[in-house]
């Protein structure tokens, strides 16, 4: 009886170290959000897996359009409230096709952060023609 008392035990532990291991290995995983609209596309990628009050980020984006039109980007973040945030723009002037910008930041916001994405626009002066957004 002691016998199959400890191997009630031992497997009990195992199934515990399994359970507690996994969730650790699926935090360190990075999120992407990503859209592309006429004339622009972006993406923005963050270890994020959960409600904070920080993220930090990496935008990739740029102009695919030869028309005369430049594109910006921007960080959007949702708090508890569900209350929407929209970060500062990041242009690309430098023409259509002329690679890609990059742009590494964080952003922090006291109500905390429990949704987030990126939005894209194509522009004429500081009037949006078109744009996309997309959400983690």
């Amino acid at each position: 009886m002691a016998r199959i008392i400890r191997m009630a035990g031992i497997s009990t532990a195992s199934i515990a170290l399994v359970l507690t291991t996994s969730n650790s290995a699926q935090a360190d995983v990075d999120e992407m959000a990503a859209c592309s609209t006429t004339g622009a596309w972006g993406q923005v990628v963050a270890d994020w897996w959960g409600a904070d009050d920080r993220i930090d980020f990496k935008m990739t984006y740029g102009d695919t359009l030869a028309d005369g039109h430049h594109m910006r980007v921007r960080l959007v973040t949702t708090d508890v409230n569900g209350t929407r945030k929209n970060w500062s723009w990041h242009s690309d002037t430098d023409g259509a096709n002329n690679g890609n910008k990059t742009y590494s930041s964080y952003a922090i916001n006291d109500s905390g952060i429990f949704g987030w994405g990126i939005q894209v626009g194509r522009f004429e002066g500081n009037s949006m023609l078109n744009s996309c957004t997309d959400w983690v």
